[in-house]
């Protein structure tokens, strides 16, 4: 599955503060530790709505691209979508990564009055959301008639600053999401599948065989397109330490006891299956950066985003080595 190599890069997700300052000075702490992406979670939960405080964040950096982790595409009418989308990449100066997802979490819909449909009907519709975001950022008319969306004759405006339009990023788990991710994206994240709108946690959604199963899957539905595309993951873990037996084990307890408190069964994942994971890289700056070129070369990953609730200074050191390297 080794494709041509894509330098390695790195995604952080903020706004976890609805105070300006703090979100402007994360972003600019991001940026000058090398990270490539600044991300915004598209939750009713978290503080700032994503595409407003992304401006906000383009306006207070140079070179930081923006995106979202991830647009729920139920939150927004696709012709709605694309204008905002559009707008921003244009006053970023061509800054965007659009991040698009299904949606998932069945509360957050239910407490804001908003239908939970199936996956496969959340899925269909992200899948023809994709479609006409890349019909509306072109040059032309685009008419489009769905199960779902219609647009009729519409042209997008404005016109992005990226041509032929800005890069489309859909995360997901499960075969038939990443299958729409490979046929419609320009990056695909691989996520843990989530079954039934809940915040479980499956571990074995991190080992090697469900991420290689993934990839297939992506292979499978890619088909000739498939070197266009950048794979991307979100790391479980990534620390320097002179303990990593320690740390390993730590983070195994953590993981049990926030499974737990989530109503979850209790799940047994010890050092050695988090030791084993390519998404997990704990040891020495050499170590963790030799496991994150290890899944580069194995997998063709090489868009990598930060922990969730991890501090941007922790992944310095690597992504300086890893430039330098």
């Amino acid at each position: 599955m080794v494709r041509h190599v894509r330098p390695i890069r790195f995604g952080f997700t903020g706004g976890h503060s609805s105070k300006r300052e703090r979100l402007l000075d994360s972003a600019r702490t991001v940026e000058a530790l090398g990270y490539s992406t600044f991300g915004l979670a598209d939750h009713f939960v978290r503080p700032l709505a994503p595409l407003i405080a992304g401006q906000a964040v383009a306006d207070a950096t140079t070179t930081l691209r923006i995106t979202q982790t991830v647009l729920a595409q139920d939150f927004r009418e696709p012709a709605v979508l694309a204008k905002e989308l559009a707008t921003l990449d244009v006053l970023s100066e061509g800054r965007l990564q659009v991040g698009l997802g299904a949606g998932w979490l069945r509360q957050e819909y239910e407490d804001a009055g908003i239908r939970f449909d199936s996956a496969s009907i959340r899925i269909e519709r992200l899948e023809e959301t994709a479609i006409i975001l890349k019909g509306l950022f072109g040059d032309e008319p685009f008419s489009f008639e769905g199960e779902h969306h219609r647009v009729d004759a519409m042209r997008g405006t404005p016109t992005p600053v990226q041509r032929p339009r800005p890069p489309i990023m859909i995360g997901g788990g499960g075969r038939k999401l990443l299958s729409v991710a490979a046929r419609q994206a320009d990056i695909v994240q691989l996520m843990p599948s989530n079954r039934g709108g809940g915040t479980g946690l499956d571990p074995s959604q991190f080992s090697a065989e469900a991420i290689e199963e993934k990839i297939g899957w992506i292979h499978e539905a890619a088909g000739a397109r498939i070197d266009d595309i950048e794979l991307s993951a979100q790391l479980l873990e990534c620390v320097v330490t002179d303990r990593p037996a320690e740390h390993l084990s730590d983070f195994a307890d953590r993981i049990r006891a926030v499974t737990e408190r989530m109503g979850g069964a209790r799940i047994d994942l010890g050092e050695e299956d988090l030791r084993r994971s390519p998404i997990v890289a704990v040891g020495s700056l050499d170590d963790v950066c030799e496991r994150l070129v290890e899944t580069r070369d194995r997998y063709g990953i090489t868009y990598f985003a930060a922990p969730i609730d991890a501090r941007p200074e922790v992944l310095g050191p690597v992504i300086e080595a890893l430039a330098a390297g």
